[in-house]
């Protein structure tokens, strides 16, 4: 929910301008062949540059003004998806051309005997 959030965020300052493309956030999810669920939360919003995105998993760091954000969404993100399940979650972003986050989460399938 923390990434979903920050994607409503991010697309929000581009909807006050008309000439911009319609807002979007997409969301995917897939498995793959790895046993890996694959989850993809992408934007089209203001981006990030490349110092930005060396910080946002950094606890306590913010992008947004005093008083809006802790600085914790997506550090504790990190915490969940890396640490607690083993998985990966990658960010990939250009300035003014949207972010999406790349989320990949070991997948164990137990079969029973029937």
């Amino acid at each position: 929910m923390n990434i979903i959030g920050n994607a409503i965020d991010a697309v929000q300052p581009m909807g006050k301008e008309s000439s911009n493309p319609p807002l979007k956030i997409t969301i995917t999810t897939a498995i793959e062949a790895k046993n890996q669920v694959i989850i993809r939360i992408a934007d089209n919003g203001i981006g990030m540059s490349e110092a930005v995105q060396k910080q946002i998993f950094d606890p306590f760091y913010t992008t947004k003004p005093v008083g809006q954000g802790t600085g914790l969404g997506l550090a504790s993100s990190y915490q969940v998806i890396v640490e607690h399940h083993q998985g990966e979650l990658e960010c990939i972003s250009a300035l003014g051309k949207g972010t999406e986050f790349l989320i990949t989460i070991p997948h164990f399938i137990e079969w029973g005997s029937g």
